[in-house]
Order: structure tokens, then C-alpha cells, then sequence
């Protein structure tokens, strides 16, 4: 190396700081601090970068804690009140609606309802500025809701009722990300008294809608501004479109009649609290990764990182799924004596469902909302094909709808979790 260049070495280094990364911040350095021509500082530069590179340095950082969202607990408790007080509205609602009545428009809400709850995380919730995306556009919802309630009300009683419950529980939604989890619990458990001391179920539910749908408006006036970011419409109507088919596989299922009384609804609630304590564990996912690859050089070949250390993200997935297992096994056998046997198949339907809808959320926070896309279709068409055959035990359709997706989405979650340096490479950048 010529002396010349050597002294531009010892310059950049000086301006820098440390020795430079590659020829294009030598170049940089030559040209703005020492005037030396652009085509001349390139040349020079190559020069000095022109020997042996150095050894990957290994990285000695400590990982930083995974820190999982404030009041996660409370909003999952929150939602599992709402669904054990509205199962209790069924009956009452189907002494004055009629069975059918209530039963049709429970089959058309629900997938209604979680096609945009899922869209809404997706589009706005789920970003770094939550409810503040949807605050401008209050106004808007609020005319959406209220154009909703008179449309479905020209239908009849079942459109009717499938929008006051569609409102209920997407408003709901937003009021519990608002932090006002208990407002919304008094508002939905506070008609079942109301309920049962004679009060006119039809209209308890209307108000009910009409209470949340102002609830969500007000929290969103109040909302901390905020730059919002809003998700991409393709992520948007991939969420959607698999909230919509979680729903028809919850609703699918012909032995399973949701206007009877609370036992089909309340059959949800082990599960639910089961994937309420494995979502909770699936935070640590976060610390998971870089835990995985600290310690060792970015460009290290795949065989020098030991596969126990490799697998520290897999482990994380199997014990959220012990977690989910294990809940939804003790609350189904506590159930059991007061919902009856002939409901084991439709505990174990949900239990999986549930374990699917785990597996989803992380194909989707991994950048693969595609496969769970295509997961949830495979399940449906499974659902309806059993269905087809008019089976005889309870839950089968559940069962075989749930296990089906459950059985596409495990060994992709494995794979991508089992190799954590290209999924965070390939997933650092998804916005």
C-alpha cells in the first residue's frame, strides 16, 4: 500500500473515528474533509479497502425485555365477560324473537363481526398509533353504524338484531382499546338483570348498541393525537377475510344451536381464557429472537449457532400452546358437569379453533398473512364438507374445521421460528 494512501487511511480514521466500514464512507470522508477530487477519493478509497476484510465482529449486546401491551389482562378479561353476558341474552331474546330469529342472526353477525375486528387491527389498532387512526374518521363510523341499523332493520327482525349485535361488539372493541374495559362490562352485563326483571330483551339490546356505539365515539374524540400509519389495505383485507372465516367456522356447525340457551357461547370460555394466557406468553417473543442470535456474528454460518440456541423461539410457541391446552382442558372438564357430555366435542372444536387463531396471529406478525389466509379457507371448506355428511356427534364439524388448520399452520410457524436469523432479517423491514 503506497504512502499516500496509507496517510488517507490514517485521516479517515482520524475524522471518524474508527477505521472505515467500505469504500463509499472513505470516499465521503476524503472528498468533504481533505478536497480531494470525487473520481480521485474512489480511487483511493478502493485502495484502502482493497485488503483482507476482518473477522465478523460477534455481537455483545443484551436484549433488551419484551414489553407486552399495558391493560392486555384486562382486555381479555373484558371480552370474556361480554361473551358469557351475552350468551345469557339468548334466551330471553328468543322467548320474545323466537329461536330461529335469534339463532340466524347470531350465524350472520359473528363472522361479520370478526372480519372487522380482525380488519381494524390490522388497518389501525395494531399499529404503533392504535385508536389515533380512527380518530378522524369518527364521525364516519358513527354514519356507518347508524346507515348499518336502518338497512338491516328493512330485513326484518334477524337483520335487525344481527346489526344491534355487529355494533355492540365492534364499538365494544374500541371502548375496551380506550382503557374503559369496565364501562364497557357494566353496559353489556348490566342488561342481564335487567333481562331477567322483565324489561323487554329487544329493546335492552337496542340500547345496549346505542350506549357502546356513543361510548366509542366519545373514546375516540379523546383519544391522544397522534401521527397516524395506518396498515396496508392488502394486510387489511387478508385480516378480514380471515376474521370473516373464523366466524364461519364458529358459527358452522349445525349440532350446535347458538339460540339454546347459554351453553354453546359459554363452551367458548375455556378456550378463551386458555388463549388469553398464550397470547400473554407470546409476547416474550419479542426478547426470543435477538436472544437467539446474540452472541454470535451476523454472517455466522447456519451450523455455528448450537440448535438449542436456534430453537429459543420454537420453545416460546410450544409453551403458549401448553398454555392454551392446558386452561382450555381444566375450565372444559369444570364445564362439563353443567354443560353435559354430549358438549365435549364442541369444547375440544373450540379449544383447537383457538390454538388456530394463536397460530394465524403469529404467521400474520411474522409477514406471512397469506398462509393464514389460505389456512383458514382450507378449514371452512373441510367445515362444510363434514357438515355435508350430517354427522352425529356434536363438535365434529368444529373439530375437523379447527384441527385441519391447526395441522397447515404448525409446521410453517415451526420452520420460521426454528430459523430466527432470516425470519427477523426478512421480517425487521414489514410495516
Amino acid at each position: 500500500m503506497s504512502p499516500d494512501v496509507l496517510r488517507a487511511g490514517l485521516l479517515v480514521e482520524a475524522r471518524l473515528g474508527r477505521a472505515p466500514q467500505d469504500a463509499l464512507e472513505a470516499a465521503v470522508v476524503l472528498e468533504a474533509w481533505a478536497g480531494v477530487p470525487a473520481q480521485q477519493a474512489l480511487e483511493t478509497a478502493r485502495a484502502l479497502m482493497s485488503g483482507q476484510p476482518a473477522a465478523p465482529a460477534t455481537s455483545r449486546a443484551a436484549p433488551a425485555a419484551p414489553s407486552r401491551p399495558p391493560r392486555q389482562l384486562l382486555e381479555g378479561f373484558s371480552f370474556v365477560v361480554a361473551v358469557a353476558a351475552i350468551a345469557l341474552w339468548a334466551a330471553p331474546l328468543a322467548a320474545v324473537l323466537g329461536a330461529g330469529v335469534v339463532r340466524d342472526a347470531l350465524i350472520l353477525a359473528l363472522p361479520v363481526t370478526l372480519g372487522l375486528q380482525w380488519g381494524m387491527v390490522a388497518r389501525h389498532l395494531g399499529r404503533p398509533s392504535g385508536l389515533a387512526g380512527l380518530a378522524e374518521q369518527r364521525n364516519t363510523l358513527a354514519l356507518t353504524a347508524a346507515a348499518l341499523l336502518f338497512a338491516a332493520a328493512v330485513l326484518g327482525l334477524t337483520g335487525a338484531l344481527a346489526a344491534l349485535l355487529i355494533v355492540t361488539w365492534t364499538a365494544g372493541t374500541v371502548v375496551i382499546r380506550r382503557g374503559w374495559a369496565v364501562a364497557y362490562c357494566a353496559v353489556v352485563a348490566g342488561a342481564v338483570p335487567a333481562m331477567l326483571l322483565g324489561i323487554p330483551a329487544p329493546a335492552l339490546v337496542a340500547g345496549v348498541a346505542a350506549v357502546t356505539a356513543a361510548l366509542a365515539w366519545w373514546a375516540l374524540a379523546t383519544v391522544p393525537t397522534a401521527a397516524s400509519r395506518p396498515g396496508r389495505w392488502s394486510r387489511t383485507l387478508a385480516a378480514g377475510l380471515t376474521g370473516v372465516g373464523l366466524g364461519v367456522l364458529l358459527v358452522s356447525d349445525p349440532t350446535v344451536d347458538w339460540a339454546d340457551g347459554a351453553a354453546p357461547a359459554l363452551a367458548l370460555l375455556p378456550s378463551a381464557l386458555g388463549a388469553l394466557w398464550a397470547g400473554r406468553h407470546l409476547w416474550s417473543l419479542a426478547g426470543a429472537f435477538p436472544r437467539a442470535l446474540a452472541g454470535f456474528p451476523a454472517c455466522a454460518a447456519r451450523d455455528a449457532v448450537p440448535r438449542s440456541v436456534a430453537l429459543g423461539p420454537a420453545r416460546v410457541l410450544a409453551g403458549a400452546a401448553w398454555r392454551l391446552t392446558a386452561l382450555t382442558a381444566v375450565g372444559s372438564v369444570a364445564l362439563l358437569p353443567w354443560l353435559g357430555t354430549d358438549l365435549t366435542g364442541v369444547l375440544v372444536g373450540y379449544g383447537l379453533i383457538a390454538l388456530a387463531t394463536m397460530l394465524i396471529g403469529i404467521m400474520d406478525a411474522l409477514g406471512r398473512p397469506s398462509l393464514g389466509v389460505a389456512a383458514v379457507a382450507a378449514s371452512v371448506a373441510c367445515a362444510l364438507a363434514v357438515r355435508a355428511l350430517d354427522p352425529a356427534v356434536a363438535g365434529a364439524v368444529l373439530a375437523c374445521g379447527g384441527a385441519v388448520a391447526v395441522l397447515l399452520l404448525l409446521p410453517a410457524a415451526l420452520v420460521l421460528l426454528a430459523r430466527p436469523a432470516r425470519t427477523l432479517a426478512t421480517s425487521v423491514w414489514i410495516t
